[in-house]
């Protein structure tokens, strides 16, 4: 829940990305997220994601 707030919180410092295209992708993939079930998949998905915010660029 941290990393979802966190990655929306950061929607509010971009200058030169479509901040709703941004929002719209953020909460398909934590959809996508919610029915993941495999432990390894789950914790490579929070890792992506943080690893985004700490670079502040896709990977």
């Amino acid at each position: 829940l941290r990393l979802y707030r966190d990655l929306l919180r950061y929607s509010q410092t971009l200058k030169y990305t479509d901040v709703d295209f941004y929002l719209n992708r953020i909460k398909q993939e934590f959809a996508k997220g919610k029915l993941l079930q495999n432990e390894h998949e789950i914790v490579r998905q929070i890792a992506k994601g943080q690893e985004f915010l700490k670079n502040k660029r896709l990977i």
